[in-house]
């Protein structure tokens, strides 16, 4: 996969080459509980698929940025990676005029940028699809498409939620046949697809909801006292008691 690793291709197909090469998976925020993949700091949940080995362990080496869960199964050999990256400004102004103007949405313009990465290192890149219902009813949008060089065949999945993350979901295989083995698999993995709430999250860190960062209330404190903290935890952190967020800023605008 010599073409792939000299391309300079975003963080999602990065990180699934660095598993190809032996990289593990180191995320300190993540849980891997019954077959279901928790990622508390980028608030998702996937179902691993069964019989595929899944791994969020930590390991000696240092883990690839952005990739949180690798899974593997040997026959016949394949692997899953999911991914996640910032969606930001540079990242948007990255992609090509022609795939920033479309009118699609931005898992098909992103997905038409890395197409267009693909295909400038002569890899053979197959028609985007859209993506599973599921992944829409959880406001995940997303598309899949296939490409290869001829000795890696892969399926690659890409999901957004909202403006602020980009999800990969990459299936790769030596042989066409054996890609077409786990697709059930992968499509499986890919509607489990789930964007936690701000509750759910933290009811996965053991963190009463309310303030980030606020310890969790005593049993024995009341609803009074709970607000007290949680204003104190607040005021602690910079935040203004009670007031709302600030909004981001978009990462769609001009580019120079």
């Amino acid at each position: 996969m010599q073409r792939l690793r000299r391309a300079a291709f975003p963080l999602a197909l990065i990180a699934a080459l660095a598993v190809t090469a032996g990289v593990l998976v180191e995320d300190s925020a993540a849980d891997l509980d019954n077959l279901v993949f928790t990622s508390r700091t980028e608030h998702l949940r996937l179902i691993v698929p069964r019989g595929w080995r899944a791994s969020d362990l930590p390991s000696s080496r240092p883990s690839y940025p952005g990739l949180l869960l690798w899974m593997a199964r040997s026959q016949p050999p394949g692997q899953i990676e999911l991914t996640t990256e910032a969606f930001t400004h540079e990242l948007y102004c990255s992609w090509p005029v022609s795939c920033r103007a479309s009118h699609e949405g931005l898992p098909s313009q992103y997905a038409c940028a890395l197409r267009d990465k693909l295909e400038a290192q002569h890899l053979k890149v197959d028609s985007t699809q859209a993506g599973p219902k599921e992944n829409e009813e959880a406001n995940l949008p997303s598309i899949w498409f296939e490409y290869n060089d001829g000795k890696h065949f892969l399926r690659h999945a890409i999901a957004f939620s909202g403006q602020e993350r980009a999800i990969s979901l990459v299936l790769s295989a030596p042989t066409s046949a054996a890609r077409a083995a786990h697709i059930r698999a992968f499509e499986q993995a890919l509607r489990s697809l789930y964007l936690l709430s701000p509750e759910e999250t933290a009811r996965a860190t053991g963190i009463d909801a309310g303030v980030a960062g606020a310890p969790p209330v005593p049993d024995d404190t009341s609803p009074a006292d709970a607000g007290v903290l949680a204003d104190a935890a607040a005021l602690e952190a910079g935040v203004p008691a009670g007031s709302p967020p600030a909004p981001k800023p978009s990462p769609i605008g001009p580019c120079l």
